[in-house]
């Protein structure tokens, strides 16, 4: 059979009652999950093919008047990214083709859009997706994170597919990691992260010394979660007294990648760009600092070094072509009032840090190497 290379952005006229199959011929293709989510956020799973790494669509009616075809890695809290499952091939009823990879890092990946013109199926190719998986992908839908199949739910079950039926619900072995994410130092042993980052574990460390943490409160529509322990280092000030300004200077500090670049504290600088997360949410602002995954739950600081916020999430190059648009760099962050309220609410009594006036950078960076810390989560 013929292979033929398919472009970015080319369109292809296929069978309205085509079959689908998609092969994913790269490493981790068993981590893979592939899906169609239609306009209205239905998420509707692949049959799983007869060879590793392939999956079907019996017809591409199936799809109705328009979807989006994805690529993800089902359990993205323990790290990897689909471009690692490349070469990915796919096949309408007998013309295959080889699907571009994609340029950036991204955890899922839209390889395709199906849609109906003129009376006939026109598939159009992509290689756009979102570094923080699956999830982002919903939320940036607006579309229900509790429908995206094999996602890993909040009580550390997760749900497997096979051959577009719901598989048999299993718990990961106790001791087993889950993955990492960052923290600030708040308080005398209390730490901030974000909810996700916690989610579906029972066992919390410290990545340096390895020191158990408890979880005080959890506050999933925020993202924000509290947790307890016998943490070394000095609460980082709260500035919750002054609000944020549109292009004012910021520094994001934590941990991301760890497994590829080390498990040592980043720094990385950039300015508030937005005063409102997506779609106007009021609880969180944009900012371009650069950050990655398991930067989520790290600190956002004036160039003081005070919190003003935790970071929560990117938007990595999402997909917004009915906009006529590619957006880049855009980083959502968790204002710090919220923590403030939060840590009220919690009944967690300190006494109050000063805001910090010394703007070194040498000195400041010194004082995060003990605030913003590491946080390994495990089942």
């Amino acid at each position: 059979m013929a292979m033929k290379n398919a472009q970015p952005g080319e369109r292809l006229a296929v069978a309205t009652d085509a079959a689908c199959t998609i092969r994913i011929g790269g490493r981790d293709a068993d981590r893979i999950t592939v899906v169609a989510v239609s306009r209205e956020g239905a998420f509707q799973p692949l049959e799983r093919g007869g060879a590793p790494g392939e999956w079907r669509l019996s017809t591409m009616a199936d799809l109705g008047d328009q979807a989006e075809i994805l690529l993800y890695i089902a359990d993205d809290r323990t790290g990897g990214f689909v471009n690692d499952s490349y070469p990915v091939t796919v096949d309408f009823g007998g013309t295959s083709y080889d699907f571009p990879k994609p340029f950036d890092q991204l955890a899922a990946v839209i390889i395709a859009e199906a849609y109906m013109r003129d009376g006939g199926r026109r598939v159009k190719v992509a290689n756009e997706g979102y570094t923080f998986g699956i999830e982002a992908f919903a939320r940036a839908r607006n579309f229900s994170v509790d429908a995206i199949p094999g996602r890993q739910r909040r009580d550390g079950n997760r749900e497997r597919w096979e051959g577009g039926e719901r598989g048999e619900r299993r718990t990961a072995p106790p001791g087993t990691p889950l993955g990492s994410g960052s923290g600030v130092l708040v308080a005398p042993g209390i730490v901030v992260t974000n909810a996700h980052v916690i989610e579906g574990g029972s066992d919390f460390k410290l990545g340096r010394g390895k020191q158990a943490l408890t979880m005080l409160a959890v506050d999933p529509l925020h993202d924000l979660a509290i947790l307890q322990g016998d943490v070394q280092g000095t609460p980082l000030p709260l500035r919750n007294s002054a609000a944020i300004w549109l292009g004012e200077a910021v520094l994001a500090a934590g941990y991301p990648l760890m497994d590829l670049l080390g498990a040592d504290l980043k720094v990385s600088t950039g300015n508030v760009s937005g005063l409102k997360g997506w779609e106007g949410d009021v609880a969180r602002f944009q900012f371009t600092a650069p950050i990655g995954s398991g930067s989520s739950g790290g600190a956002i600081l004036d160039e003081y070094g005070n919190l003003v916020g935790i970071t929560s999430s990117s938007l990595a190059h999402g997909n917004l072509r009915d906009r006529g648009a590619i957006s880049e760099n855009v980083n959502f962050g968790i204002k710090v009032s919220l923590v403030h309220e939060m840590l009220a609410a919690s009944g967690v009594e300190g006494t109050a840090v000063p805001l910090s006036t010394d703007n070194n950078r040498r000195s400041l960076v010194g004082r995060l190497r003990d605030s913003v810390v590491s946080i390994i989560v495990s089942a």
